[in-house]
């Protein structure tokens, strides 16, 4: 059955992204807090922000193994019941917190330009990023996940319409019957025997909350993006500050970009298309999956641009390379003395 050879899929990649991520983000908390160039500030702390986050979503993604699924004008989360820690009321919570960190990945990005900007202009606001200030900016991209955790488990709960639509086509595609898993979702519309179209209100009115917090934080990721780009290149033009200082805000700059860049393609742009079809009344079922891939796969790659555009992270890692590279070939060199003498030693003496 194709629905059950894609969630065989989807978990073997949320397993896989799983680990590689909670690898590669400890291993890059652990070189901004050994690592990191002294000028770097209170920005470590947004850094590791980024990468705790990071890691709580991989964990999230294993213990819920989330499907995303399209059916006509309904854009469900699927959790299936089965081999679970949790009950359906706390796989319900759960899922709506998968809502959540999906609302807060951006809003996590906007603060980091805001954060860029404030220091490339000197701005006093920078002071707020010190001692117990910094948590009120932590608070931001936590009000936004609130906000979608709120619109997944109240505004887009399961209810009777929706699980009347769904429940036959999820039976046929992934074999669960209808006490098997949980979901949230909205169900827009819905259209009657005599043709008309019952327009469901409460799942608009969510769908439009969480669309504009992906605006705003767009938005400002993009405002203050442009915004840190001219300054930086007006400090290259004024050489008013330091080559090194410079070098390091323009590191810092670029592998926040496409830092920003892996959830927008892998997770943004991906649930916009499949909402699109929504709209659309266009039944993508189990293809949906690919959503629940895409978003899988950002914290196991979003740090990589971090490791190897930062010069003091890139120049540790490579030391560590080369440094096993010397030891490799040091025993190996070793070994073939050592062979090569026990071979000359046993050779027999000639008479």
């Amino acid at each position: 059955m194709l629905g059950k050879e894609w969630s065989a899929l989807l978990k073997l990649i949320q397993d896989v992204s799983a680990v590689f991520s909670i690898v590669i983000n400890t291993f890059l908390i652990a070189l901004i807090l050994t690592k990191s160039p002294k000028q770097l500030g209170a920005y470590k702390w947004l850094m590791i922000y980024i990468s705790v986050f990071e890691i709580f979503y991989s964990i999230l993604d294993v213990v819920l193994v989330p499907q995303h699924y399209s059916h006509g004008p309904t854009f469900l989360v699927i959790v299936g019941l089965k081999d679970k820690l949790f009950g359906p009321a706390g796989l319900l919570i759960l899922n709506s917190c998968y809502w959540g960190c999906f609302g807060a990945s951006m809003a996590v990005f906007a603060v980091h330009f805001v954060y860029r900007w404030l220091v490339v202009t000197e701005h006093p606001l920078l002071e707020t990023f010190n001692g117990w200030k910094i948590w009120i900016w932590f608070s931001v991209p936590m009000w936004y996940g609130l906000t979608w955790i709120c619109t997944g488990y109240i505004l887009s709960a399961p209810n009777e319409h929706t699980s009347r639509f769904i429940k036959d086509n999820v039976k046929e595609i992934f074999d669960l019957e209808f006490d098997e898993y949980v979901y949230l979702g909205p169900f827009l519309y819905e259209k009657t025997d005599n043709g008309t179209i019952d327009v469901h209100i409460v799942p608009f009115i969510g769908l439009g909350i969480i669309s504009g917090t992906i605006v705003s934080s767009i938005i400002i990721v993009l405002v203050f993006g442009i915004l840190c780009y001219q300054k930086i290149n007006k400090l290259v033009a004024t050489t008013a500050a330091s080559a090194k200082l410079i070098k390091l805000q323009r590191q810092l700059f670029y592998a926040l970009v496409i830092q920003t860049l892996v959830p927008f393609i892998l997770m943004h742009i991906p649930a916009a298309i499949m909402f699109a079809f929504v709209f659309l009344d266009i039944d993508l079922g189990v293809y949906s999956a690919v959503v629940s891939m895409t978003i899988a796969i950002y914290p196991a790659v979003d740090p990589i641009p971090t490791l190897v555009i930062v010069e003091n992270y890139r120049k540790t890692i490579i030391r560590y390379l080369k440094l096993d590279c010397v030891k490799r070939s040091s025993v190996a060199v070793a070994t073939s003395t050592t062979e090569a003498r026990s071979a000359k030693a046993s050779d027999p003496v000639p008479s």
